[in-house]
């Protein structure tokens, strides 16, 4: 008996495929404008200064690094920007939480695209204009003191212009829109059956809330959170515009290294140092939150 053999298709090959082919520009993007300039950082952080011409050396050297570790000064203004951060975060969170809860369970979904963009407005101003407009404001005999002296007896002066308050104020003012959006989005999908059960099986709003509502938004809560903190670690502006000569901020610190000092591997090492500061805290972050929310699970079973 014969057996017949049927010829095999001819196969096309192909290099990429559409996905790949349409994935390609945003991967050529993200390697241009945040890998290269990266490594381009990266290696400046390895480089010297020249004592007398002020220009950079290829050495390979790990004194910028020392410098930042054994100087105390650096240190303090360090800790001072994670505590500005950590402080500007919390009261974000406390005063962002509600509004993005709001948005995403009590208002009707009507109204939900109104009410973001409200949000959004502050960004379409530049970061600029919104940071100066705090000045006319908090300054001395500013809008703020004449509304007070209208209200209260006596001339009131406050002083909060080039202090620690200011400098909050202008970072919770422009950078609110990063907690509010993330806490809206998750509250806005959250399972309204399960609060209905809390409150059928005698649980009271606040246990409800505690037990079910927060673990359920934890997710946006510390992706708005992350953002937040991140945006104002490394900010500049605001602590220029609004703070005093004692709050120095790391990212005033590395903002004139790259301008007045022209010191570019001082400037390089303190932005490598940050950013793996903020990558480290961001992977407990994460970590913690995938454990909490693994344990609610448990508990919950």
């Amino acid at each position: 008996m014969a057996v017949q053999v049927h010829p095999e298709p001819a196969r096309t090959s192909r290099l990429l495929s559409p996905s790949q082919i349409l994935v390609f520009p945003a991967i050529l993007l993200l390697v241009s404008f945040l890998v290269l300039p990266l490594l381009l950082i990266t290696v400046y952080s390895f480089y010297s200064t020249d004592p007398v011409t002020g220009l950079m050396r290829p050495e390979g050297t790990l004194e910028q690094y020392q410098r930042i570790i054994s100087s105390p000064i650096y240190r303090r203004v360090f800790f001072r920007s994670m505590e500005i951060a950590a402080t500007s975060t919390s009261i974000a969170l406390l005063l962002a939480y509600p509004v993005g809860y709001t948005l995403g369970r009590l208002v009707p979904r009507r109204y939900q695209p109104a009410a973001l963009l409200l949000i959004l407005v502050p960004f379409w101003t530049s970061y600029i204009v919104r940071t100066y407009g705090w000045i006319g404001f908090l300054q001395n005999g500013g809008f703020l003191d004449s509304v007070l002296s209208l209200l209260l007896p006596g001339r009131v002066q406050l002083d909060l212009l080039y202090t620690r308050a200011a400098v909050l104020i202008g970072f919770i003012h422009v950078y609110m829109p990063l907690i509010i959006l993330p806490i809206f989005a998750v509250t806005r999908s959250l399972d309204t059956r399960l609060l209905e059960a809390s409150a059928d099986l005698g649980a009271p709003p606040w246990r409800t809330f505690w037990r079910v509502t927060l673990p359920l938004t934890l997710p946006g809560i510390v992706a708005g959170g992350s953002l937040f903190f991140i945006a104002v670690f490394g900010s500049f502006v605001t602590p220029q515009l609004l703070g005093g000569t004692g709050d120095l901020m790391i990212g005033n610190l590395i903002a004139d290294q790259f301008g007045e000092a022209f010191n570019w591997p001082f400037g390089a090492a303190l932005a490598i140092v940050i950013t793996l500061v903020v990558l480290l805290g961001l992977v407990v972050l994460f970590r913690f939150a995938r454990l909490e929310g693994f344990n609610e699970t448990a508990v919950g079973q």
